[in-house]
């Protein structure tokens, strides 16, 4: 049996900090009472001499007071130099927000969960770390549509995860869609639609095309009126012109054209990423 893969994007974190508690709750830990939940800088530094930067980090409060704070992680496969890396982010946020704080790891197989969860031996008695690990098989079943309202990035997690098995859980995450901010529904559709087997992809097809929802027929005719591939195409564009505006780059013509007249899916998809890393709008192209 191949291995089941389920890479949780760090936008979905990003766009939901409640969602680093629940999945912490999920592995039967015991999280503090607490008002918010927000992202915090992941600049996991003491600047002295050597800079560590982590993925993201999530600050818990009650009130104004920090309760918890969560370095998140996204590892793809076995990297034993990151994993030295693990105890300083973990202290030094410790040190900076003064609260208890976990670290907690994304993993896209139950097999490279397995790994980073080993025991990181610092040398010191008493002081190893056990990383916190999140795989396909670890995510929690989202089935309820007031819990998918509460947290879609939780329920698309959810239906990423066990939507193959368990049908359920696609019906929950249409209401999710719904529910969510209209700019991040293509992003968490394509999401879920590409690690999902055929039998779930066409399910999730035809309740996508069940017309009950205020949003659809807008996202029907500019994703799925046009051809899907044509659709994904056009999106996945207007997305790299995204991440780079909201950079505070100002295109030029001749790069917005190049970006809109790509009609290659896998070269947007690369320059998505590479979006957020550029210096220049231009090294895109390189």
């Amino acid at each position: 049996m191949p291995t089941r893969e389920h890479e949780i994007p760090l936008r979905l974190v990003q766009n939901q900090p409640a969602l680093a508690p629940v999945l912490l709750e999920s592995l039967g830990l015991e999280v503090p009472t607490h008002t918010e939940a927000l992202n915090t800088s992941s600049v996991l530094t003491n600047c002295d001499p050597k800079e560590f930067n982590g993925d993201g980090a999530v600050v818990l409060r009650d009130g104004t007071e920090n309760v918890m704070a969560v370095v998140v992680e996204r590892q793809h496969g076995h990297d034993q130099a990151k994993r030295r890396s693990w105890p300083a982010y973990l202290v030094t946020l410790h040190v900076r927000l003064k609260c208890p704080t976990m670290l907690l790891v994304l993993c896209p197989t139950d097999t490279v969960a397995a790994w980073c969860a080993r025991p990181i031996r610092t040398g010191h008695p008493g002081f190893d770390l056990e990383p916190l690990t999140i795989g396909p098989g670890r995510m929690p079943r989202i089935t309820g549509e007031d819990q998918a309202r509460a947290l879609p990035e939780l329920a698309v997690l959810s239906a990423r995860a066990h939507g193959d098995d368990d049908p359920e859980t696609l019906r929950t995450v249409v209401e999710a869609l719904n529910s969510t901010a209209p700019e991040n529904r293509t992003f968490y559709y394509d999401y879920l639609l590409a690690g999902l087997n055929e039998a779930a992809r066409k399910e999730m097809e035809t309740l996508m095309a069940v017309e009950t929802y205020e949003w659809q027929s807008d996202f029907a005719r500019k994703y799925v009126g046009i051809g899907r591939e044509e659709g994904r195409t056009l999106e996945a564009a207007k997305n790299v012109i995204s991440v780079l505006e909201a950079r505070g780059f100002d295109l030029s013509a001749t790069t917005r054209e190049r970006i809109t007249s790509c009609a290659d899916l896998a070269t947007l998809e690369r320059w998505i990423p590479g979006a957020v890393r550029v210096e220049r709008p231009e090294d895109l192209f390189d």
